[in-house]
């Protein structure tokens, strides 16, 4: 029942995308049409407006788990998915991590070719993984890298830089990594 829930739930997120709409109006439409159960029909009703009320968070956090991937170069499909996924895990907690991602695999693996399941696998793990330990999470984002540090120090100075641009870019680099691994001057 909550798998057939969750596949409407999943086609009606891809009809409101489609039709650039957040309104319920559309996907309420869907489900009338359907000849289910009023049970099934509630759960997938929840999960459609839960997913649509949270999106601009639930997409916030995916693009934080995506690695090398944009979430708009993602289908349709997998990236609603993704954020009915997300939203189970982060705001509909009903169901363990375990089931919601596997749930989440078997969509992959009914509505896209089975190559997606392992991305959608990985990005959700590590959402759940961020949930867990959000001060982690949080700390982790302020971390900006060394070189990227570098480079953009260097590129304030107006002019070519010269071997005491340079240690001051060092200096300024090792200074800003003891301070992110809590370590002090």
């Amino acid at each position: 029942m909550r798998h057939q829930s969750r596949s409407y739930a999943l086609q009606a997120l891809y009809q409101s995308e489609m039709l650039q709409s957040k309104s319920m109006l559309h996907c309420d439409r869907f489900l009338e049409q359907l000849e289910t159960s009023d049970v099934t029909k509630q759960f997938a009703r929840e999960l459609i407006e839960g997913t649509l009320r949270f999106r601009k968070q639930i997409d916030r956090s995916l693009r934080r788990n995506l690695d090398s991937w944009k979430l708009n170069r993602l289908s349709f499909v997998v990236r609603n998915i993704l954020r009915l996924a997300a939203f189970e895990l982060c705001y509909h907690k009903q169901s363990s991590h375990q089931v919601v991602i596997n749930e989440a695999i078997e969509l992959c693996k009914d509505f896209v070719d089975d190559s997606s399941h392992g991305l959608v696998n990985s990005v959700l793990q590590k959402l759940h993984d961020e949930a867990q330990n959000p001060e982690k999470a949080s700390s982790e984002d302020k971390k900006i890298p060394l070189l990227l540090l570098t480079q953009k120090t260097l590129s304030l100075w107006k002019r070519p830089p010269n071997k005491f641009a340079l240690k001051v870019a060092n200096l300024f680099s090792l200074l800003i990594f003891l301070h992110q691994m809590g370590l002090s001057v």
